[in-house]
């Protein structure tokens, strides 16, 4: 038999073989990103690969399963003739890190964000080319990392095995993203390459969550393995996803662990922007107060995360906390520092002198707010349950390589005895791997708990005695009195729901002859406990007359964006209508079904009316400010 012969033989058969796919995970983060792959033929956690090799230079063997989060562009250096990523990004080239924040724009900063983020683009560090969106520098850099996994897996199957195998990526997400944010994400994932394209017809993307893709790895590989102590039924685990950018904390029950592991959100997650990232933050805020124009005015590529100065940083960050000795750290920077201090910069030898103290200053802060989050995370799992449930904490992700995080997780909640603190094998590649294994074996938390209010703002029958005539009108198609800005809450922060999670609700348009037949439904969303039964909208809207705000206007209810409806391809003729005024109305009634915890892992929406679909609808969603 030829070679060709061979490889045609394969072909076919893999492509009778129609369930065969490979399953990749993408946890593309704020620091790092990394990715894993197996065949869907593949029996478990053991037959995951790791990709381990990254293009560029690069001599830390500890972080070489994940590639920087950095592109600096050809167009923006003049040495180089095409774009370059991760490794390949050399010190002194201007480039772009921590994009992903930017994804997730508008959203308020709660008691647990970082509180430097607000200052940090005014620094510059987080920063966006001219005439780019975070969107599009995120699909520039994944574009990169889809040709290498591309590269990667062909090299162990063939580019024509690959050419014909469907592909699966899993992306793992913060859990405390904002909806726009998960949406910025796919589409960045999808101008990358990623998901179906004419070239890959077959190929998907879902989303699943950082701390669930923890979760899966850690609660597989402790209820298959004595290695930190078995995980059995009734257990609490929190699983506390300490990345670069963001903090996210899960608390599971394991319901089951043999013939099948089975778990399930035990109560609403928690989570805040205060990642490994806030001590750079806080490590440039020294700087700058020290040294003042000195440092402020550097060129940014000097001091910018990749540059020598931020290599030497995350070595002594990464190390501090081993010893309990005071130490004086010193990081190289060609700085002219007018009079310096020679306790804080050798001028001779153009060194930055940090002291143990000032190490303590800009951990401190960050690891307060991460324990105090875990700590609420508790307190909230005990006032589900009822009793101290929480008996495992599982440190992850980047930051869980933190020898004094580790320490300060070991002193606050270890030391009696209640509660075992585990750090996975190599914590940054414990949600890569959760994310391939969640694709393979399906393996997924059989409950979530939903992380805010959703809902739309409507009409409703006018309740004398309740409400105000201030938010009257009468309807233009029956005439009865209603009262608007009534909020419809079609899932509450808090409830327990199931995968592709699905809700209904009953609405209509009054529609004349002369308006459009795309329609915009605004969507809401609350993050409060409890989510208030209307929401004022300051301006008027396209539903509902302008109005005079009472004093009581509720501002936690927050636009999450305008769902559009296309009745274009109606026929109206199917429609309860009527001549109003000499101009035929018509009553276009229909059902919005959402569906929350879809595994495309974004709020999506369908329009019904009389047993048919009449338009598959979109989100716009609501334009916000960067940090």
């Amino acid at each position: 038999m030829s070679y060709d012969s061979a490889v045609f033989s394969k072909l076919r058969s893999l492509a009778l073989d129609s369930k065969h796919k490979i399953i990749v995970g993408v946890d593309y983060g704020t620091t790092f990103t990394g990715a894993s792959y197996v065949s869907s033929r593949g029996s478990g956690l053991s037959d995951i690969i790791l990709i381990s090799t990254w293009p560029g230079p690069s001599r830390d063997t500890e972080t070489v399963f994940k590639a920087p989060s950095r592109i600096a562009y050809a167009a923006e250096n003049s040495r180089v003739t095409t774009n370059r990523w991760g490794y390949q990004v050399e010190p002194g080239m201007l480039s772009y890190s921590w994009t992903k924040l930017l994804l997730d724009q508008g959203t308020p900063l709660t008691q647990y964000d970082d509180s430097t983020l607000e200052t940090a683009s005014q620094t510059g560090i987080l920063k966006l080319p001219e005439g780019k969106a975070a969107v599009d520098v995120v699909a520039d850099y994944l574009s990169e990392v889809y040709q290498h996994i591309l590269k990667t897996i062909s090299k162990n199957i063939t580019e024509a095995d690959l050419h014909i195998t469907p592909l699966e990526f899993w992306f793992t997400v913060p859990a405390i993203w904002s909806d726009r944010a998960l949406d910025a994400t796919r589409t960045a994932a999808q101008r990358a390459g990623f998901g179906e394209s004419s070239l890959r017809p077959m190929d998907q993307i879902f989303l699943i969550s950082e701390p669930e893709a923890a979760a899966v790895t850690a609660l597989k590989k402790y209820t298959t393995s004595s290695m930190g102590g078995n995980v059995k039924a009734g257990d609490g685990v929190l699983v506390c996803d300490c990345g670069g950018g963001t903090v996210d904390i899960t608390t599971y029950l394991v319901l089951e662990v043999f013939p099948t592991l089975k778990f399930e959100e035990l109560c609403t997650g928690i989570g805040g922007k205060c990642g490994s990232t806030a001590v750079d933050r806080n490590f440039y805020k020294l700087m700058s107060d020290r040294f003042g124009d000195a440092f402020d005015n550097l060129p940014t590529k000097r001091k910018s995360p990749g540059s020598e100065f931020m290599k030497k940083f995350e070595i002594i960050k990464r190390d501090f906390g081993n010893s309990d000795e005071e130490t004086t750290f010193e990081l190289p920077l060609n700085m002219n520092v007018a009079n310096p201090d020679p306790e804080f910069f050798d001028e001779e030898e153009r060194l930055v002198l940090l002291s143990s103290a000032d190490l303590h200053s800009i951990f401190d802060p960050v690891i307060e707010k991460i324990v105090s989050l875990v700590r609420q995370q508790i307190a909230d799992a005990t006032k589900e349950t009822g009793k101290d449930i929480i008996n495992r904490i599982v440190l992850v992700g980047g930051f869980g390589d933190s020898e004094y995080l580790r320490k300060a997780f070991r002193s606050s909640f270890g030391s009696t005895g209640k509660i075992t603190i585990t750090v996975p094998d190599s914590p940054q590649a414990a949600i890569v791997q959760g994310a391939a294994l969640r694709g393979l074996e399906g393996l997924q938390s059989t409950t979530k708990r939903c992380r805010r209010h959703y809902g739309f703002m409507w009409g409703i029958p006018f309740r004398a005695g309740i409400d105000s005539e201030l938010n009257a009108y009468y309807d233009s198609y029956t005439g009865n009195k209603m009262v608007s800005g009534i909020m419809k809450w079609m899932i509450a922060k808090g409830a327990t729901y199931t995968s592709n999670y699905t809700n209904t609700v009953s609405v209509y348009w009054p529609h004349d002859e002369n308006s459009t037949l795309r329609k915009f439904d605004t969507f809401y969303a609350c993050d409060q406990e409890e989510a208030p039964e209307r929401r004022e909208d300051k301006g008027g809207s396209h539903r509902f007359p302008k109005r005079i705000l009472p004093s009581n206007v509720s501002t936690a209810v927050y636009t999450v964006g305008d769902i559009v409806v296309d009745f274009s391809n109606v026929d109206l003729a199917t429609f309860p209508s009527k001549v109003i005024k000499d101009e035929r109305v018509y009553k276009l009634d229909y059902e919005l079904k959402v569906t929350v915890g879809a595994r495309e892992g974004v709020l999506k929406f369908e329009a019904l009316s009389q047993g048919q679909t009449i338009g598959q609808t979109s989100i716009n969603f609501s334009a916000a400010k960067y940090y």
